[in-house]
């Protein structure tokens, strides 16, 4: 396996086609050693937390967490808490090429957290779970999702984004556990509600109502590593109930909730 980082524990591992998937696990207080590596590398962080290391204020990254970082860039980290535990798919550089002939893709380091691109990384961690007949393509097309939706975030990010659309996604994500129809969004930052979720979705790639169940499921996630219930969790969470925050938690991330909580076993 070509790590990202060395590991306590590989948890599991698989090759597919140019790609390397590695679900891996730390110690707390670990230091992380990242050589300058040859391959860009995707890295979802599942539970716990890590921080950038760089001599001045570092910066975390914690669960729902996905990392690209480009090829050949060391970079060090610290294990905080309970551990850590990732997925890091490694990405050669025949397979980005071919990628690399059907449109722009990212060229720097870059974290990104919540939204579709979260959703997508998470359907792939699901499927690197499965052995099936099905599940090599399914993680090649994911991974691919994921590579197209990270680069299509970034080229997003350059345009300005309307000032009352960025006060309307700080509404959204401080209250996303509370009920909050769209028309009250629009009504706060002066829009039509029609505006509002065609400018989210053109600017996003998402619906509000998708995204709010990203955040409620992110939510829900870290909430899983602790001692509450799950019926407590999916109140908390802002479900309506517990079958509901185990259909969206499926959904979303490939596994039930008490599938995903002993996986943090």
């Amino acid at each position: 396996v070509r790590p990202w980082l060395t590991p306590l524990i590989s948890v599991r591992w698989r090759r597919v086609s140019g790609l390397v998937l590695a679900e891996v696990a730390y110690e707390p207080g670990q230091q992380i050693h990242r050589d300058a590596h040859p391959h860009a590398q995707f890295v979802l962080v599942l539970h716990g937390s890590l921080t950038e290391q760089d001599g001045g204020a570092g910066v975390t990254y914690g669960p729902s967490t996905l990392l690209f970082r480009r090829a050949d860039e060391p970079i060090s980290y610290r294990v905080d808490g309970s551990g850590a535990r990732c997925l890091v798919v490694d990405m050669d550089e025949s397979w980005l090429g071919r990628a690399r002939q059907q449109a722009p893709l990212l060229t720097r380091s870059i974290a990104f957290r919540r939204g579709l691109l979260l959703h997508l990384a998470q359907r792939l961690y699901g499927e690197f779970r499965q052995r099936d007949e099905v599940s090599r393509l399914a993680v090649e097309s994911l991974a691919l999702g994921v590579l197209a939706e990270a680069s299509r975030r970034e080229a997003a990010a350059r345009p300005a984004v309307p000032l009352w659309l960025l006060v309307a996604m700080a509404l959204i994500e401080e209250r996303f556990r509370e009920p909050l129809p769209l028309a009250a969004v629009a009504k706060s930052v002066g829009v039509h509600p029609v505006h509002l979720a065609r400018t989210f979705r053109r600017v996003h790639q998402t619906t509000v109502a998708a995204y709010v169940r990203q955040l409620r499921v992110e939510f829900a996630r870290s909430l899983l590593g602790g001692p509450a219930g799950l019926s407590d969790i999916a109140c908390a969470a802002g479900f309506c109930d517990q079958s509901h925050f185990s259909r969206c938690f499926k959904q979303h991330t490939g596994l039930t909730p008490a599938e995903y909580r002993r996986s943090l076993g």
